[in-house]
């Protein structure tokens, strides 16, 4: 049996995981094996890898069910106590697999480990390190954290005990998300319990190759990835864990939950605004929501007597604040004068925030 399994899989990227699979041979651990799971692919990568790496891989083919249908199959083909998770389009750095390996044997406590890395061109070029796009991490706040952002940034750079995620149960992965599908794993395994560990050392390679990275803003995909993140997000809203949260974390989610995915969506806000999980947050935060919402539907969306019944709602809840009174004011006076405001201020305060957790790839588009 080999101490770490790797589990690859692809479509249409002969070229590309044919380097991905060589950058796992060329580790320094040798008591690996890899596990490609060819999703559909028609070019010819099935008869490729065959020739090239012949008996080094264990190689399954199935029909195009997607990522995560291909990922769930790769673990279930796969034998050993560790598991790592690389796209095809990502590389490992040579020690890789070896310094994550030995950390858990180490720390027998910890359930995942994850390292640092570097976001890099098609052809591995440095860009600089995905770390640049992580908040301040506690793990023993992890599920906070996963809940908000997806700190691993890309699977290679996290290992897994295969009891954690036999705990998890069948799928591991949910095979109804074309996107966003890794983050919901880590997610269900820190609301499970297990414990995650982080390790400062370089451990692979991101590569950013245009439209062809799935997360990419550029990807023919993003329609449907972007109805994958809004369905992951719902998952999360509803989810048992979510009311436990902090109040803080549950305002900052819900502030992107429907300024970001249910943009414009007025039906859905106003679902999202009536629900239970809303309705426990305590008043201030619920009227800052509103007072959020509400102003971007009547500068963004045209939608100016559904903002004006919002923020009504904010001052319900918070008569006291003239930040809400306000931009009810001004909207009588015309968007215009609202929406000249409003963004002087938002430009005031990205200028004072900046982007620095956002990927090097999303910049040019938040």
């Amino acid at each position: 049996m080999a101490r770490v399994s790797v589990v690859i899989p692809t479509f249409n990227r002969r070229q590309m995981v044919g380097e991905a699979v060589q950058s796992v041979l060329d580790q320094t651990l040798n008591d690996v094996e890899i596990i490609v799971v060819d999703d559909g692919s028609t070019d010819g990568t099935g008869q490729f890898l065959q020739e090239r790496f012949d008996q080094r891989i264990k190689y399954l083919n199935q029909e195009k069910y997607g990522r995560s249908a291909a990922r769930n199959r790769g673990v279930l083909s796969s034998t050993s106590p560790y598991i790592l998770f690389l796209d095809s389009d990502d590389l490992l750095l040579p020690d890789g697999l070896e310094v994550m390996s030995r950390f858990l044997d180490e720390h027998l406590a910890a359930d995942v480990v994850f390292a640092d890395g570097y976001y890099c061109k098609e052809r591995g070029e440095i860009i600089e390190p995905v770390s640049r796009g992580r908040p301040p991490v506690d793990p023993d706040r992890i599920l906070e954290t996963l809940v908000l952002q997806n700190i691993i940034s890309a699977p290679h750079l996290a290992m897994v005990r295969r009891q954690s995620l036999e705990r998890l149960g069948y799928p591991f992965f949910d095979e109804h998300l074309y996107g966003f599908e890794d983050a919901d794993v880590w997610i269900r395994l820190a609301e499970q319990g297990n414990v995650f560990r982080p390790l400062d050392v370089m451990v692979g390679k991101y590569r950013l190759h245009g439209g062809g990275n799935e997360s990419s803003p550029a990807s023919p995909n993003r329609p449907r990835r972007e109805q994958s993140r809004v369905r992951f997000k719902q998952k999360i809203y509803h989810a048992s864990y979510f009311q436990q949260l902090s109040a803080a974390t549950r305002k900052q989610f819900l502030r992107d939950f429907l300024l970001v995915m249910l943009r414009g969506k007025i039906d859905s806000q106003e679902a999202v605004l009536n629900e239970p999980q809303f309705q426990s947050l305590p008043a201030k935060h619920r009227a800052d929501l509103l007072y959020f919402v509400g102003t971007e539907n009547i500068i963004e969306n045209d939608q100016v007597e559904v903002g004006r019944r919002q923020l009504r709602r904010a001052i319900a809840l918070d008569g006291t604040n003239k930040k809400f009174r306000l931009p009810l004011f001004l909207s009588y006076l015309g968007q215009s004068v609202l929406r000249l405001i409003l963004r002087i201020r938002r430009r005031a305060h990205s200028l004072k925030h900046g982007n620095a957790y956002v990927a090097p790839h999303w910049r040019s588009v938040t």
